[in-house]
This record gives C-alpha cells, structure tokens and sequence, in this order.
C-alpha cells in the first residue's frame, strides 16, 4: 500500500512535493473554470487532475490538503470496485457540500461517505413530481446501500431542508430508465451494484417507497419560513373543530384544451360535495379547509354549511404544509395534491376520473400502482 504524506504547508511547496510523489499529475493544480477537462487515464491506480475538478479513483487512502490561503478535501470511497471512478469538484472548506452534520436522508454526510457506490436521479417536472423522484431515489439507495445525491434544485431546495444535494459527477455509471411514468417497475430492484447508477423517470408509484414511509416523512421536512404561517393558521381552528380536512382543488393547468387532450381532468362539483359528506358523515364537528390556485372559482361554486374556510396561501410550499397539517385529505388531480394527503396520513379521498379513461395519460399509469390500496375513490 502505497502511503501520501501531505505536509501542510505554503501551495507551491505542496505542488511540488505531490509531483515528487505522484508523477501520474501531469499539469498544473488550476481552479480556472474555463480550462479544458483531460481526459481520464485508463490507469485506474492514478489520480488525474482535470479542471476545477480532481478525479480520483477509488481506494483506502484519504488526502487532505491544506494552505494558509486554501483548504481543500479529497474523500475517497473505501472498498475500491473495478472501474470506479468518483470526481469530487474542489471547494473551499466552508463551501463543501458535504458537511459534517445530518443529512437530508441519512445517507450523504462526510461520516457516511465511505460507502462503495452512488446513486441519483433525473429531476424533472415541478414540486409533486419531484417528491415522487426523491422518495424512489432514497429507498433505492437504502435497498442498495448506496449514497444517494441530487443536482440542487431551485424547487425541492426553497420549500424543504435538502442536505443531500451536489455536483458530483459520476464515471463507470449506468442508467435505469422506468417503463411507464405511474406504474411499478421491479427492474429497479435487480441493479447491478458493479456500477454507480443515475434514474431516469417519474416514478410516480408509492410502492417504490412504501417500505421506506419513515424515512421519507423525515426526509421531507419544511423549511420553517416555508410551514410556520401553515402551521399556525390550522393550529388557530384546532380549539373549535375536532377534525380538520384539507381539499386540494387542482384546476389552472388542468382546463387548457391541450392538457384535456392528453387526459388532464378537473374534478366536478358533484364529486367535491360528496366527498365532503363522506367525512361529515364519518366525523363530528368537522372543519374543511379549501386551497386551490383558482381560489375564485372555488368560492363562488363551493357552498359549506359554515364548515368550510377558504386558504389565501398562494405559495406553493406553504399550501402543501397545509395539507400535511391536517388530519385528513381529499384530491383531485395531479401529484401536487397526492403528496399533500400522503404527508397528512390520515384518510384519504380521490377523484376516480382523474386522468380521463383511454387518454394517453392513462395508458401510462396503472391505477393500482398510482393510489394507495387504502385511499378511498370516489367519481
């Protein structure tokens, strides 16, 4: 076993030392973003300085560097695997993205950054399809013991405290692609674990992640400018009323012509009212609160027998903490809403028409995956 001794001292005479040590460093140490990447020697035991990036491969050795002017670490993944290569971008001690305290799932903190191999996911879409994204990506990583990382994301970083973000790049990866958007693909479960791996998909299906449902609910938790103003406005109604049930109206997008075309529905007045009955019905002395991004409509079409409270939340973080506060929720459509009644855990009522039957929409979801087996359909 080869043994680096890093001396910390001024960066020249640290350059020089490492050269002496290691003759595979065949340029300069640069920061310049815009110097060209070199390519990767095909000698896995030699490190290759490219960029602003170090790419190293990996082994038992750890190195870190340090100067008055600079501090830098370079982690390596123990437990070395053919091939695999990890590139870890160089950063100044307080701006590293791994930082030694609990992460957002329990997988990406410097303590934890021993494990052999990684995995991440595609992001794409908005808030809910994120959500569905993230929780199939922590329970896979669980299952495979992989660290999981995302790419930040300006959505899921402003509404919760995602520590499991970076801009890592992975080599000696492979990538799964889902074969429909809201219907369970056992491929996920037999990757081979010779290679890193990126998702590539929705997922949208609560049996990638229902062995997993703690973690999840640990994983998203609000920031607290995003769920304070939500949690004080449903704790205000909790003296007065014994149950509370969140109804998420989804229209907006949903009543443009193309959206209808591919299958987008909005739920009817008629399934509203009779969801709404069902929990009077089944609780006493129930309190609905309504949120939707057509407010207006809601209010001039909605009629509750002094029961029902219009939400003025316009942000979308703070609406979905909402739900999540209350005991129980109903939905229309899209995933936004799902999530919203998932965190709430309580009983849950769905529109059944939601996407419309033989759309296209449809014929890439399979129901029975989409909704969990004890939510309630109603039409």
């Amino acid at each position: 076993m080869i043994f680096l001794i890093v001396v910390f001292i001024e960066d020249a005479v640290l350059y020089i030392r490492m050269v002496a040590i290691m003759p595979a460093l065949s340029m300069p140490l640069k920061s310049t973003k815009t110097q060209t990447k070199q390519r990767m020697s095909h000698d896995n035991s030699r490190p290759v300085i490219a960029s602003s990036k170090v790419i190293l491969p990996f082994s038992k050795n750890t190195a870190k560097m340090q100067s008055p002017a600079m501090q830098y670490n370079l982690t390596q993944v123990t437990k070395r695997r053919p091939n695999s290569t990890l590139i870890i971008r160089r950063k100044r001690t307080h701006e590293l993205e791994f930082e030694k305290k609990k992460d957002f799932a329990g997988h990406l903190s410097t303590s934890n950054y021993h494990k052999r191999h990684f995995i991440t996911i595609n992001l794409m879409g908005r808030l809910g399809n994120n959500m569905f994204q993230l929780a199939a990506l922590i329970s896979s990583a669980k299952r495979l013991n992989y660290t999981a990382f995302v790419r930040p994301n300006k959505v899921l970083n402003y509404f919760f405290l995602v520590h499991m973000t970076s801009d890592i790049t992975l080599t000696n990866r492979k990538t799964f692609s889902e074969h429909m958007y809201a219907k369970y693909d056992s491929n996920i479960e037999s990757l081979d674990t010779n290679y890193n791996w990126t998702l590539s998909g929705y997922y949208q299906s609560w049996k990638y992640f229902y062995k997993d449902e703690n973690l999840i609910r640990r994983s998203f938790k609000f920031r607290p400018n995003t769920s304070k103003a939500a949690r004080q406005f449903v704790d205000g109604f909790r003296d007065k009323h014994k149950t509370i049930v969140g109804i998420h109206i989804r229209r907006g997008d949903m009543t443009g012509q193309k959206n209808k075309m591919l299958g987008y529905t909005t739920a009817s007045l008629r399934y509203i009212h009779k969801s709404m009955n069902y929990f009077r019905d089944r609780y006493n002395d129930t309190l609905f609160f309504i949120c939707s991004e057509d407010i207006s409509w809601c209010k001039e079409n909605i009629r509750g027998n002094n029961d029902t409270v219009f939400s003025n939340f316009d942000n979308p973080g703070s609406v979905m903490a909402m739900l999540s506060f209350c005991d129980h929720v109903i939905i229309t459509s899209g995933t936004f809403g799902w999530w919203g009644a998932w965190l709430a855990g309580g009983d849950v009522v769905y529109f059944k028409g939601f996407p419309r039957p033989g759309s296209n929409i449809d014929k890439g979801m399979c129901r029975e995956d989409y909704y969990p087996p004890q939510w309630i359909g109603m039409d």
